[in-house]
């Protein structure tokens, strides 16, 4: 036995030493869950409609990010602005997500997390169109908290979330 202990030992503490894991760098998860959950609307209809006069923003997209928020029993804070901008406070951390007006190959595609690509139909005979939801860098916990929550219903990730 006095021989195995050296080489059982770091494998022992090694799994211990896993436990928490993914985890936020920043707390994104945690910030989201005490104070709200910061979203950066781009407009980008029909997936998105910011609007005007103060009114809450619209779309299918608005509508997957408040069920993730009713189904952590957070409130959302909704931060309307450019694209540009939004990615610009995402990088900072200080939003928790921006939903619409990704453009895949922009210069944004390394600089931020991104949700697992899901499917929309925006009409009902339409086709469906591949879509992501950019979130914090580096925040890995909150990421895995929207993918579970966007992929909940689904058999199967590649199928994507039904809409």
């Amino acid at each position: 036995m006095s021989k195995l202990l050296p080489l059982v030992l770091p494998l022992v503490l090694g799994v211990a030493a896993c436990d928490g894991y993914p985890r936020d760098a920043n707390d994104s998860t945690r910030r989201a869950d005490e104070h709200a959950m910061r979203v950066g609307v781009s407009h980008d209809p029909p997936f998105v409609v910011a609007s005007a006069g103060g009114r809450e923003p619209a779309g299918i997209e608005i509508a997957m990010i408040r069920d993730l928020a009713r189904a952590r029993e957070a409130d959302v804070e909704w931060v309307v602005s450019g694209h540009d901008a939004l990615m610009r406070e995402l990088k900072a951390l200080r939003l928790h997500a921006v939903v619409g007006g990704h453009v895949r190959g922009s210069a944004w595609e390394s600089e931020v997390g991104w949700s697992l690509e899901y499917r929309l139909r925006p009409a009902p005979q339409g086709p469906l169109v591949a879509r992501r939801l950019a979130l914090p860098p580096g925040e890995n916990a909150w990421q895995l908290v929207v993918d579970r929550h966007l992929f909940s219903d689904d058999a199967a990730l590649g199928a994507g979330p039904r809409r």
